[in-house]
Formats: C-alpha cells, structure tokens, sequence
C-alpha cells in the first residue's frame, strides 16, 4: 500500500525558506484532516517517532485553490512542539508545476457571450481534474491541513496530463520505501475501483521477495505494537464495580493535595475515540462537515425548533440544550460521577446481524487544576460559545486578524476595541453583548484557544442523572490524548469479556438505561431488555 501527503497553506508567505530547504507548520488540530480512520487512529497520540514514519512517503506542497503552483518534495525532517501543539515540517522542492488560474484564461475580441461562458467551463474542469485525481474532497481545496492519501502518487500522475512531470524515475529514486505500509491495527479496505487499479498496477512492479520481506516487517512492527499496547492497558484494567471503584478512589485521594477536581468520561470503543467534541470529529474521510457548517447548522436548528430554546438567554444555554439531543457542538460531556462512566464504557456494540462485536472500552479520567474550573456565566465561557454564530469564512478572518498580532513587534496578546475596524471582530464582540451588555471588549488571545472545563446549571434531567459537566473548545483548539498541565489523563481500560457482568453490577446499584437516560421510553426499554437478560440466564 502506498501513501503520499498533501501539505496545504492558506498562502505562500507560511512557506518559510531556510537555506535550500522550506519549511510549513501545522497546528495539531489540522494534523490528518480528510485522512482516514485507520491512520488517524495510528496517531491519536502523537509521538516524534510515529512522525517520523512519515518521512519516506513522497509530498506535494499546494496552496489553497491550487493558487500559483504544486511542487513534489521530499520530506527531510518533521519537528513536534508537544507544548504548544504544533508540528513543522522540512522539505526539499523536487519539482513544481504552475497552476493556471483565472487570470490566465485567453479572450479574444471576438468571442461571444457563449464563448466566454465555455472558456470558464474549461478552467473549471481543468482544476476539478486536478482536484479529484489527487483525491481532494468538496471543501478540502480551501482548507490549511496536512492529509494523508491513499494511493501511488506517481501512478497517478502518469494518469493525469497535467501531472505528468511528476512521474520521471529520478524523483521515484528519491523515495526507496514509498511502498512501506504504515504499520495500522486495521488495514484499509479500498472501495474505490480507481484506487484498487493504482495498488494493481503498482504491485506489479514490485519485486515478489521485497514485498514478502515488506509484509513480514509491517506484520512484526503491528504485533510489537499490540504487545506493547496490551502491556500498558493491562496496567490499568478493572474487572469488577469494586476494582474500579477502589482505583478511582486512590486516584482522587492522589489529586486532594494538587488542587485538582476529578472527572470522568466512558465511552464504549477505546482504540477509536478521540477526544474532541462531536463538532470537531471528521465524518469518514470527507474533512470537519460539521465544523465546516457550524453558523448555518446552529442557526437553522434554532430556526426550526424555537419554542425549544425559549429559556435560554446564553448561548452556553442553548449549546448544552442543542447538545443533549445528540447535535454536533463545540461541548464534550464529562461527569462528576464514575459510575455513570463506566456504565457508558461498558455499552455493547453489535454488528447488522445482531452479534456482540468484541470491543473493548475505556473510562477516561480527567484531573484539572481547580483553578481552571469555569462556571456557565464565565465571561470566558461566553467568548467560546459565541463562535458558534460565526461562519467558516468569518473564523478565517478572526485567525488572519490573530496571525496579524502575533507578527507584531513586540506581539499583541489582546484584541481590543482597536480592532473594530475589523468587521468579524465587530460582530463577534456583538453577538457577546447581546448576552452580556456590560462585556467589555478585551479578549485574550491564548484564551480564545483553550479548552475549559465548565459546570452548567442542572437544568436538563440528563444532566442532573449524569452530573453532568463539559469541556468547552475554542478556536481550533484541541486537547492532546495524553493529556497537559491543566488537564492530567488517567484511562482505565474496560476489556470486552468484562461488559455484561459490569452491567449487571452497575443495574444493582441503579446505575442504568432508565436512570441514566430518564425518559418514558428508556424505561420502557430498559424492562423490556432487563426480562431479555433475565431469559438469557435461565
């Protein structure tokens, strides 16, 4: 199998040059964005040595809508900046191509009103051909993100005409271990005729003993890693209530000296979940749709549905409202209570024939400084929520305003009433004071970047029968797997076998589908599958 990368920029000036190299950062939130699932999960905990795998696999460097050019290089160093989240890539240009842009098309006095119209259509079709050989989703043209796709980029350049400098032996020489696999717990399946036809052709060039050689390397380096997994799951995995419980309790005891409050999130698939909430998640390969869609999305449901948010006056409010029945946020549950936790790490998943996939899950623990604790009427919190009424576009231009600042000499940290100038930063100050009127506009910039951890109001059953809290992001901010200084990460691995008597145990101490979900039909549903088990054991 083979991979290339796509390293994107929103312009040419985030192109540094150092010397005969050029170097592009990325912030880890926009880290394998259009990417899929199986890779993604590989680096759900970034470390400097699985970024390092990366480097044999050929780049192209674009710039958002193909401006200007697309260049083939050669990864030469990629740097992680764990502490501020960002990592910086090292290149070597191979080649570039120019890219025609609209500028470029030729008219002449006498063409017709049709004729213009066909020359347009022209261009268009000659980016989208560009655009969807090199797999490029809908929005992905305008996104500054590092992707990973599957597929020979060489092979497909060769198919494509305007690509076609690309594939010359000199620059396939420069990547020996191209056709590396990247060692994934779960091998991709292609769909794709197109990419099943690349993977053919290109495993017929490869000589038979170094592709057995290359399958035997990858099976060793996945069955290390299991290994090693397996090592440090076991470490912390429990299999009964009162195993759990004394771990959560000699964690939290830990924790009274720190200054720290404990929280807890369960969730039913541990090698799969990331900790983002549901509006950061990719859907498939197909980028951040939600996110993407955040304003129009937001503003519709409340269009639609009212008389639902009559009584919110916040828009923390009306997120917490919006989260409650499954809508994509900016929100991350947590809760105060472990046991609603587990019960949410023990849920059994099945497949369409109805059978118990074997599945194991994972309760996360959350340690967080108290000082760093907000509640719903933060003014912090309302800075947060509030770029929600902000479109993709308008977002953009608060970051491009924020990059304006920091390369300011010496940099601004604040925006300020300076900025109003600035029509977004305008419009967000107001959509702030329509729920606080006294706000007054100063917003630090590192704030609008964190991740806070907030205690809502129990208004919403849901939230009283959960303890409910939330970890609110901001700004393309993202909460590293491992966890930081303000966060501490403890996981407590739920193994699959352990489920249906974990379940059981927690039904004993009314910890339930009926108490956790409290509704008419939940409770329906929980006799109806409590009469199942009972059956099941007869």
């Amino acid at each position: 199998m083979s991979y290339f990368h796509i390293l994107q920029v929103s312009t040419e000036h985030q192109i540094k040059q150092l010397d005969e190299e050029y170097q592009i950062s990325f912030h880890t939130s926009r880290f394998l964005e259009y990417t899929n699932q199986d890779i993604r999960i590989l680096y759900k905990i970034l470390t400097q040595e699985n970024l390092d795998l990366l480097k044999k696999y050929p780049a192209l460097i674009t710039i958002e809508r193909f401006e200007k050019e697309i260049s083939l290089a050669q990864i030469t160093t990629i740097i992680y900046d764990s502490k501020e989240q960002n990592i910086y890539v090292n290149f070597k240009k191979l080649k570039s191509i120019n890219i025609k842009t609209r500028d470029d098309i030729e008219f002449n006095e006498e063409d017709t009103r049709e004729t213009r119209r066909e020359k347009f259509k022209d261009f268009d079709r000659y980016l989208r051909d560009i655009k969807e050989s090199l797999k490029f989703e809908e929005r992905e043209i305008y996104r500054h993100h590092w992707a990973i796709k599957i597929g020979n980029i060489f092979t497909i350049s060769s198919n494509n005409s305007h690509l076609q400098a690309f594939n010359t032996q000199s620059y396939v020489d420069q990547f020996p271990d191209y056709k590396q696999p990247l060692p994934l717990t779960q091998y991709i399946d292609l769909k794709s005729t197109i990419e099943v036809g690349y993977e053919a052709q290109t495993t017929l060039e490869v000589n038979k003993a170094q592709e057995a050689q290359e399958a035997q390397e990858a099976q060793e380096a996945q069955e290390a890693q299991e290994a090693q997994e397996a090592q440090e799951n076991d470490r912390l995995s429990i299999s009964t209530v009162a195993e759990y419980m004394r771990l959560i309790d000699k964690i939290s005891k830990s924790m009274i000296k720190e200054e720290r409050e404990v929280f807890f999130r369960g969730h039913s698939n541990a090698a799969s979940y990331f900790l983002q909430p549901s509006l950061f998640r990719q859907y498939k390969d197909k980028g951040s749709i939600y996110l993407n869609s955040e304003r129009n999305s937001f503003m519709e449901l409340l269009t639609t549905e009212p008389k639902s948010f009559d009584n919110e006056n916040r828009c923390f409010g009306i997120l917490t409202h919006m989260q409650h029945y499954s809508f994509p946020t900016r929100l991350l549950d947590i809760s105060s209570n472990p046991l609603a936790a587990l019960y949410f790490a023990c849920e059994i998943k099945k497949d369409n024939k109805g059978d118990e996939l074997d599945i194991d899950g994972e309760v996360i623990l959350f340690s967080v400084k108290k000082s760093e604790i907000k509640y719903f009427d933060s003014d912090s919190v309302s800075c947060l929520t509030n770029l929600a009424k902000l479109t993709e576009e308008q977002k953009d231009e608060l970051r491009d305003l924020i990059n304006d600042h920091s390369r300011k000499i010496p940099p601004r940290d604040t925006l300020d009433t300076t900025d109003f100038n600035n029509l977004t930063y305008a419009r967000y100050i107001h959509f702030i004071r329509q729920e606080k009127p006294y706000f007054e506009p100063k917003v630090k910039i590192e704030d609008l970047k964190k991740v806070l951890c907030v205690k809502g109001q129990l208004t919403q059953d849901r939230i009283i029968a959960q303890a409910g809290s939330f970890l609110l992001f901001g700004l393309d901010s993202k909460l590293p797997e491992e966890g930081n200084d303000i966060f501490n990460i403890t996981r407590v691995k739920i193994k699959s076998k352990n489920k249906k008597d974990l379940l059981n145990e927690l039904d004993l101490l009314k910890v339930n589908l009926r108490t956790i979900y409290p509704s008419l039909e939940n409770t329906a549903k929980y006799l109806k599958e409590k009469l199942e088990r009972e059956a099941d054991t007869k």
